[in-house]
């Protein structure tokens, strides 16, 4: 959806849709997703011609772009709450659904959007409400980008940054430092990355 949007097309089907790109569509089931070798084509911009009489006028409407967001739910062990029944809310439009096998729900959203909920059935008496905050985070090669992506897999302790590195070095295994470095980087991408189970992540599965 990023590089639709970044090429002025309306969304991810008019590169997936486009002939040169048959091999990859049938090779990649998720178009946010593109691995080392993919080659992608992006058609050129068509502009769209509407005839009106001149002198007169006009009124258009314009759908705003999109982009996906993805949201891995998963249990405190770090396994996926497949097929667990949910709700997701985001700038007062609502979908639902059964979260899928690999915890990831999936959905296109107005770039503008800002703010949401998540609830999701955990069991008959249960249900559990995230409440959702989309915007733009920091790059990963940043500080500020490690704490962002750890503050939104939860290791929120207000102000001390150390702590939230602390935190997530502990639970995947990592020495315990409270220092921001490469190997932190490395596995706090694959906890970024929708085909990657958390629970595999963890120092637990690890041990």
């Amino acid at each position: 959806m990023g590089l639709a949007h970044a090429n002025g097309l309306k969304d991810h089907n008019a590169i997936l849709d486009a002939p040169e790109n048959t091999e990859l569509k049938k090779k990649r089931s998720d178009p946010g997703i593109l691995k080392a070798g993919d080659k992608v084509f992006i058609p050129n911009k068509v502009m769209r011609h509407e005839p009106s009489a001149v002198d007169a006028k006009h009124t258009y409407n314009v759908s705003p772009p999109k982009v996906w967001i993805r949201i891995a739910v998963n249990d405190a062990a770090g396994a996926a709450l497949a097929g667990k029944k949910y709700e997701l809310s985001i700038d007062g439009a609502t979908t639902n659904g059964a979260i899928p096998k690999d915890g990831v729900i999936e959905y296109a959203v107005a770039v503008t959007a800002a703010s949401g909920t998540l609830t999701v059935t955990i069991d008959d008496k249960t249900k559990q409400t995230w409440d959702l905050f989309l915007g733009y985070m920091d790059p990963l090669d940043e500080d500020s980008g490690v704490v962002a992506r750890l503050r939104n897999l939860g290791f929120d302790y207000g102000d001390d940054s150390a702590a939230y590195v602390r935190a997530f070095q502990a639970r995947t295994g990592l020495d315990v430092t409270g220092a921001i470095d490469d190997a932190l980087r490395t596995k706090l991408k694959s906890y970024y990355d929708p085909a990657q189970a958390e629970s595999s992540l963890d120092k637990a599965a690890a041990t």
